[in-house]
């Protein structure tokens, strides 16, 4: 591992190997969806070697999933440390084109991110072939339930 040039696992397995990252001191990390990563998972990624830790998510989207929710609302686990920072005032950049929704998609999300854009590609595309619109709700009648500490939802 100490002759690759990028080394990718998850932060489960980082924070298995700790010791062996403690070791190889990688000088950059970056996590992917660290809106969802839990503090502490990316903490034990880094080590002394490390100059730049790269962010990559969407605060204002999912969430970490701590297993025990009541130590989660209790200690404050529930907020990434992607989330804080931004909640404190560090710089970040936001993505502001969108290249991948047709506007009719997209438009519904101005709410959250009133400064997204739609590039010019996303305009030619083509109608749904077999559907009165674009954009299409079915409506279900399971009501979604949980348990105490519990994160994920289940169907009666």
């Amino acid at each position: 591992m100490r002759q690759s040039t990028v080394i990718g696992m998850t932060t489960t397995c980082a924070a298995r190997y700790q010791s062996v990252l403690q070791e190889i001191r990688p000088r950059i990390v970056v996590v992917e969806e660290a809106a969802e990563v839990l503090e502490a998972h990316i903490v034990s990624t880094l080590s002394r070697g490390c100059e730049h830790v790269v962010l990559i998510g969407d605060h204002k989207q999912l969430k970490p999933s701590p297993t025990v929710y009541k130590l989660a609302t209790k200690y404050n686990l529930e907020i990434s440390l992607f989330e804080r920072m931004i909640c404190n005032n560090m710089a970040y950049d936001c993505l502001q084109f969108q290249h991948r929704m047709r506007p009719d998609i997209s438009k519904m999300l101005r709410k959250i991110y009133p400064e997204l854009k739609d590039d010019d590609a996303v305009k030619g595309y083509q109608d749904v072939k077999g559907i009165s619109s674009n954009v299409f709700f079915i409506d279900h009648t399971y009501e979604e339930t949980s348990e105490d500490d519990l994160k994920s939802l289940k169907r009666p």
